[in-house]
Parts: C-alpha cells; sequence; structure tokens
C-alpha cells in the first residue's frame, strides 16, 4: 500500500513539472473610435458626403488571441499562435469570417531560431515597427498603396517561416508560402526575405517579398489578404497564372532622440502585371464619369498601375510620461503604364493618452488629396469617390488584455 501510494506520488510530482513546463496565454486589443469623414462616396456616380460613425481597428485590430509554448526540453519548445480579428461596432469577424484570420501557426523554436507553419505575417510587418504604421496602424495603410507594401500586416497562407535568433541586435527571417496547386508549383506561389538591426535608440529593417499570380486558386496569399485591387492582379481571372504579380520591399529606420522618437521609410511597389488603359489620362477617365471601382483604371493597384513609391517620415513626442503627440506624412507617387505619375500626400496629426498601462485614450485628424489618381481614401471603407481631398478625425480608447 504505502509503495502504491509512493508510486502515485512519483507520478504526481512528474505531472505537476510537465505541466509547469506548458503555458497557454489569452490575450487581445479592442480598439474603437468615433469617427468623422467630411467626403465619402455616396454609391451615385462620383457623388460624396459627409459620415459619422463608429469605427473599430483604426489604429490597432481589434483581436482575441491565444498562445502558448510547451518545453520540449534541451532548450527546444514547441509554439502555437491563434488569433481572430473582429470588428466591435459590430461584433462581426473580420479578415471575411476567417475563424482565425489575423494568425493561425505552430512551430519549434531553440538556439537556432523559429520555424513556424500555418497563415502568418512576413517580415514586412517586423519592420513596421520602425515606420508611422506603429503610431497610426490602420490610418496610414491606404496611402501605402492601400497597403500592397505590407506594413500594415497582410498574411501569407500555406507557408513555412524561418525566424533567425538574435544575434547582438541583428535578426532576420524568410518565408515560402506554397500555392498548393497539383502540376504547377508557381501558381499562387510566395516567398519574403528581410533583416534588421535594433540596439539601443536606433533601429533599421529592409525586407521584401514577392507573389505570383494564383488564378481561380486562392494560392498563398487570398485577395483578401491584399485588397480588392491586388485580388484583380493576383488571386483573379485565367492570363498570366503562374507569372510574378506583386514585387514589394520597404526600407525603414527609427531613431530616440530624447523624446521624441523619429520615423522613416521608403517603400516600392511593382506590379509587372499592369497594362495600359483605354484612357490616355486620368483626367480623360475621370471626364467620362469613370470611378475607380468600375474601371480600375488610374487607382492604386488597378489594371494600370505599375509602380507606386511611398515615403513616410514622422515622430512620435512624449510631452509626458502619459501624454505623446503625433505628426507624420506619407506621399506616394502612383506610376500608370504610358501615362503620367499620380500623387498623394497624407498629412496626421494626434495624441494618445495612456489612463494606464492597458487602456489609452487617442485623437487624430488626417488629411488626404490625391492628383492624377483616384483618392483611396484615409480607410477602406470610406474612399471620397472621384474627390481630390479628404479630412477625417478619429477618438477614440484602446484597450489591451
Amino acid at each position: 500500500m504505502r509503495k502504491s501510494l509512493l508510486a502515485l506520488a512519483v507520478i504526481g510530482s512528474f505531472a505537476s513539472v510537465a505541466h509547469a513546463q506548458s503555458s497557454v496565454t489569452i490575450y487581445g486589443i479592442i480598439d474603437a473610435s468615433v469617427a468623422y469623414n467630411s467626403k465619402v462616396a455616396t454609391g451615385v456616380g462620383s457623388a460624396t458626403g459627409s459620415r459619422a460613425g463608429v469605427d473599430s481597428g483604426a489604429i490597432k485590430g481589434s483581436r482575441l488571441g491565444f498562445k502558448g509554448s510547451e518545453d520540449l526540453g534541451g532548450g527546444l519548445k514547441a509554439l502555437f499562435n491563434l488569433e481572430n480579428g473582429f470588428n466591435v461596432d459590430t461584433g462581426a469577424a473580420a479578415q471575411n469570417g476567417t475563424l482565425f484570420g489575423r494568425t493561425a501557426t505552430v512551430g519549434l523554436s531553440g538556439n537556432f531560431g523559429a520555424v513556424l507553419l500555418g497563415r502568418q505575417k512576413d517580415f514586412l510587418d517586423d519592420i513596421a515597427a520602425f515606420t508611422t504604421v506603429d503610431d497610426l496602424g490602420g490610418m496610414v495603410s491606404n496611402v501605402h498603396a492601400k497597403d500592397l507594401d505590407r506594413t500594415n500586416g497582410e498574411r501569407v497562407n500555406n507557408s513555412i517561416r524561418y525566424n533567425t535568433p538574435n544575434v547582438n541586435g541583428f535578426y532576420g527571417s524568410v518565408i515560402y508560402g506554397f500555392g498548393e496547386n497539383a502540376g504547377s508549383a508557381s501558381t499562387g506561389q510566395s516567398y519574403g526575405i528581410g533583416g534588421a538591426y535594433a540596439n539601443g535608440p536606433f533601429g533599421v529593417g529592409l525586407a521584401y517579398f514577392q507573389a505570383k499570380k494564383a488564378g481561380t486558386a486562392a494560392g498563398s496569399i487570398a485577395g483578401s489578404d491584399v485588397n480588392s485591387s491586388a485580388a484583380t492582379t493576383c488571386s483573379t481571372g485565367a492570363a498570366n497564372i503562374g507569372s510574378t504579380c506583386l514585387k514589394t520591399w520597404t526600407l525603414a529606420a527609427s531613431y530616440q532622440l530624447g523624446a521624441a522618437k523619429l520615423h522613416g521609410s521608403w517603400s516600392q511597389v511593382k506590379l509587372p502585371l499592369a497594362q495600359a488603359s483605354s484612357a490616355v489620362s486620368f483626367s480623360a477617365a475621370s471626364a467620362a464619369s469613370f470611378t475607380a471601382d468600375s474601371t480600375a483604371q488610374f487607382a492604386v493597384g488597378g489594371v494600370n498601375n505599375d509602380k507606386t513609391n511611398i515615403f513616410d517620415v514622422g515622430v512620435n513626442y512624449a510631452l509626458t510620461p502619459a501624454l505623446s503627440l503625433l505628426a507624420s506624412v506619407q506621399y506616394a507617387r502612383v506610376g500608370f503604364v504610358n501615362a503620367g505619375d499620380g500623387k498623394m500626400t497624407q498629412l496626421n496629426l494626434g495624441a494618445k493618452y495612456a489612463l494606464s498601462k492597458r487602456t489609452s485614450l487617442y485623437g487624430v485628424y488626417r488629411n488626404l488629396r490625391a492628383s492624377d489618381v483616384y483618392n483611396v481614401g484615409v480607410n477602406s471603407s470610406s474612399v471620397p469617390g472621384s474627390d481630390s481631398s479628404q479630412n477625417a478625425v478619429n477618438v477614440g480608447v484602446i484597450h489591451y488584455f
């Protein structure tokens, strides 16, 4: 009897140790704001009207996540991360209703770094920490070529990613997305690579991503993982299947100078399958009462948009430990096949006030002006039709848990 009790005690102690070596964390972010947009397309021709309402995820996408690890011994760990996106204003699922649309990965980590399998972001999202996207998130993603430069966190399906260990501030990553098309490995395929250095007040990073056309198959970047224009380029249609449809890279840096954190970045987006449109200029297209939605001419990511360069500079100034002042400017030069370039400039002014370590208030004003290109709007749900200018104000709260 005593031997049996002793055996049970030993087994119980091992079970306790095994349990202590595993961990699961439930976490999330809720971002909601009251928003006003000066000019929004009404859906009737090119008419515009003002809009007021509640926005979800203006800066940080609202989410609920689960992550964990298990110590396998010898420095080896098993990892997983499942993250669901949702819209706090309606309670509806984000990412087109995908259950874990933000992240779904499992893998191993150790002294060699980490290897992760599933649906995940590429390294362009990592170096976004050196840009004004870190402060303003989705508020600047549209002027970043509707996030075709991927700095606001696009995902790669069916992917395997390797992250190097951090060595004296140096770290990097490679990712490969399987197209999963029988008989054609290149159809829907994607890959990316990047590296960064962050130590003390200085950080700098460079990353590249490329994708090939998937046709009717989803491929490694589904249309919902970029935007509707990129879906036309990379994920729909029978022409040019397996051809490179997207190339993008970003060089970004930040520096903490006393109370001010300075950001700067340069992104370039290339769409190799772009072709000349039926209109010779933006003015000719708009004069014919075309809209970007119906023709995709002279629109960011549209049929004749072959290259876009985005320059982004900004500052986050800590006026007090709780209050930060934000300012940034984004300039995008949008190239079109056999036509002149379009231009977009967005100005952002705002402030964040920390009520605690987990809850902050914010207010941000934005103005976006466009010339010789359809205005992308300050957020995807409030495109200002064919109008060249739009103002927006968001006042909201972000809570981390």
